[in-house]
């Protein structure tokens, strides 16, 4: 299963035409905490459990800090939503980011 998720409304600041769409696949057998980090603030958390995938919108100088359990504690891993942005957009997606603006 896919969900879309913006940071459209979650701040009266951000600017719609900077934002851009990330797709990310928890292909772990557990399940992942991601965050949406931007300039030291979290703009929004999820629980993605395992084989499921998300959209998200995301601002340029964002990135995804992915939380994974391991037997010892928790790995954090970051990535910049610059490697998760999707530069062709189907048109499934396209309905998606219409029905959010």
């Amino acid at each position: 299963m896919t969900y879309l998720l913006s940071l459209i409304g979650t701040e009266s600041s951000i600017d719609r035409s900077e934002q851009f769409l990330c797709y990310y696949i928890n292909n772990a057998m557990n399940i992942q905490i991601v965050r949406v980090i931007n300039e030291a603030k979290c703009l929004f958390d999820r629980v993605v459990f395992s084989r499921e995938s998300i959209l998200f919108t995301a601002l340029p100088e964002s990135y995804l800090e992915i939380h994974s359990p391991l037997i010892d504690g928790i790995r954090i891993s970051r990535v910049d939503c610059k490697l998760l942005h999707i530069h062709e957009v189907s048109n499934l997606a396209k309905s998606f980011v219409e029905v959010l603006n």
